[in-house]
């Protein structure tokens, strides 16, 4: 048995390219068939994840949210949240109002106006430009984990990212780290690529290219190897 725990964005799912998502749904079709465990690890929140695998009949062991401030099991009950702190969110917001950025808390499932149920700040941005702007200033005013995704600027709390949030996981529900494998594509993945046995995805962030990983072209690819062995 092998645990394998992947990224989703552009890694599993590919927004403008349905035959590699349904090649790669395909595979994880035949690698949880054959009795091992697959955990899905993402940014994205509950619900955008939940309405995409309901879709595509995705299989999974896990899911890992909001880069591992909420994680669930294969009932979609939650086992751990990691909310942000009440504080860096009070002298956070007053930052990005001012700047005008067009932003949203959220609370792992959906949008939220109450600071005490906040996993993550997102704040809308496409401009790459603007992006490392948006994440200089706020990083001189709370130390928090700030990382721009494709579409967005992501707040969520300095100890939550997806190394953290697997080791949790293991340890809550006994299992081997010895048969986990990862794999990702972008910086949001360096932790989890860092620690763990695993590949990366071969159009990836340049930040990933000194953990020295193997690179595949497609996450079905990665499982082939993975049955193989």
């Amino acid at each position: 048995m092998k645990i394998l725990a992947s990224d989703f964005d552009d890694t599993i799912y590919y927004l403008d390219d349905p035959i590699k998502t349904n090649d790669n749904i395909e595979a994880i079709k035949r690698f949880v068939s054959a009795g091992n465990i697959f955990c899905i690890i993402t940014g994205r929140n509950y619900t955008s994840l939940k309405k995409i695998i309901i879709e595509k009949n995705i299989p999974y062991s896990y899911l890992i949210c909001e880069d591992g401030a909420k994680i669930f099991n294969n009932m979609d009950y939650c086992l751990d949240t990691v909310l942000l702190d009440e504080d860096d969110i009070k002298q956070l917001i007053p930052v990005i109002e001012e700047n005008k950025w067009d932003y949203y808390l959220d609370d792992g499932y959906n949008h939220t106006e109450f600071y005490k149920d906040c996993v993550k700040i997102v704040i809308n941005c496409v401009d790459e430009n603007e992006k490392k702007k948006i994440v200089e200033i706020l990083r001189k005013k709370v130390h928090i984990h700030i990382y721009a995704s494709r579409f967005h600027i992501n707040i969520i709390h300095r100890s939550v990212n997806k190394e953290n949030a697997l080791k949790k996981l293991i340890n809550m529900e006994k299992l081997n780290y010895n048969i986990l494998h990862v794999i990702g594509d972008n910086d949001n993945d360096y932790e989890m690529l860092k620690t763990f046995e695993g590949a990366i995805i071969k159009k990836h962030h340049p930040i990933l290219d000194d953990l020295g990983k193997k690179e595949f072209d497609t996450l079905k690819d990665y499982i082939e190897k993975l049955m193989k062995n």
